[in-house]
């Protein structure tokens, strides 16, 4: 059984473009080896008649998702991803994922109706999934006119509220997940920390790993982190998240035991005690930048602490905070023009 030879794409991926009754099929794996047993498969399948073929005008949108899907399985995707794509296949779109592709016409009134109950930012990753889907399965969706996603900062604490925050938590049982997240950690990774990456006499810790949620909403941990660049180590910056670690008795398995809803629930908790407004777990990680910044870390510098691979993720927070201070830099030229003479 003759099979292409797979071609590896930029991303890393491999991938084989099979044809089968003039049938256009993408293949994709992780290695060369992969996705040449997996093309192997769909022919057998496809021979033995276990597998129907269908040609693109016949195939529904909820069949082109569920296919992309397994595609995006095979590639290694993240488990999280893929269960974000499974929420929009189950949820989205629900009155023509179950119609021919070519069937559907109005696409502009469907997906109006669809954005008339959801959010910017839902609609576009919704509309992103299915154009992909839609594209590997050999046919496009139409170019329609879609919302328009505003950006959105993120909240995070002032260099002046963080330390108000740190006090607050004290006395907090998820104090180390909160000053962890303070540390520039994604809730992830914290709930991915092990002991064995604590490195109490160096006051360093080493973040290596991700627990996320797949399809089934089951815990499931990743050994790689979101980005290359963000395996790394940072340094055990607060004193308080020292002395919480070294009162932790049993220093075995995981370091914080939790979901990431409780820990979400004692920051915001904990923001609260201190009369902060509410930032969430994300935001605290966001908070370290605004520290770095008030510190004059240099970009790169917070980066690599920080274990961000996007460049503008970090400006837009040093950008947030050099517009505040603005105004009083302005005040110090002017004071001294006016004492120049």
């Amino acid at each position: 059984m003759k099979i292409p030879e797979p071609k590896k794409l930029k991303s890393g991926t491999w991938f084989i473009q099979l044809r089968l009754n003039g049938v256009s099929i993408p293949v994709t794996g992780r290695t060369a080896k992969e996705c040449r047993d997996a093309a192997t498969l769909i022919k057998s399948e496809h021979r033995a008649g276990v597998k129907k073929i269908q040609a693109p005008d016949e195939m529904t949108l909820r069949e082109a998702c569920e296919r992309c899907i397994q595609r995006k399985e095979r590639a290694g995707r993240s488990p999280e991803t893929i269960r974000g794509y499974d929420i929009i296949t189950r949820n989205r779109f629900q009155t023509v994922m179950d119609r021919p592709i070519s069937s559907v016409k109005n696409w502009q009134e469907i997906y109006d109706e669809e954005a008339s109950r959801l959010s910017p930012k839902t609609m576009q990753n919704t509309w992103s999934f299915l154009n992909t889907a839609v594209k590997e399965s050999g046919l496009a969706l139409p170019t329609i006119q879609t919302v328009a996603v505003e950006t959105e900062e993120h909240p995070f604490l002032e260099p002046e509220e963080i330390g108000r925050f740190v006090s607050a938590a004290v006395e907090d049982k998820y104090r180390i997940a909160l000053y962890l997240a303070l540390c520039s950690c994604r809730v992830s990774e914290i709930l991915a920390l092990d002991w064995k990456n604590v490195d109490l006499e160096n006051d360093i810790i080493r973040i290596s790993g991700a627990v996320v949620r797949d399809k089934n909403n089951k815990k499931v941990e990743k050994k790689s982190n979101k980005t290359e660049e963000s395996a790394r180590y940072i340094p055990i910056f607060i004193p308080e998240l020292r002395s919480a670690l070294n009162e932790v008795k049993d220093k075995s398995g995981k370091v914080v035991k939790a979901n990431q809803n409780t820990i979400l629930e004692h920051a915001d908790k904990v923001c609260d005690a201190a009369q902060l407004h509410r930032v969430g777990i994300h935001g605290l990680r966001h908070s370290f930048a605004s520290l770095a910044y008030s510190l004059n870390v240099p970009v790169k510098v917070t980066m690599k602490l920080g274990g961000w691979s996007d460049f503008n993720t970090v400006m837009k927070i040093y950008t947030h905070l050099a517009k505040k201070d603005v105004g009083k830099y302005s005040s110090q030229i002017k004071d001294f023009f006016k004492n120049a003479n």
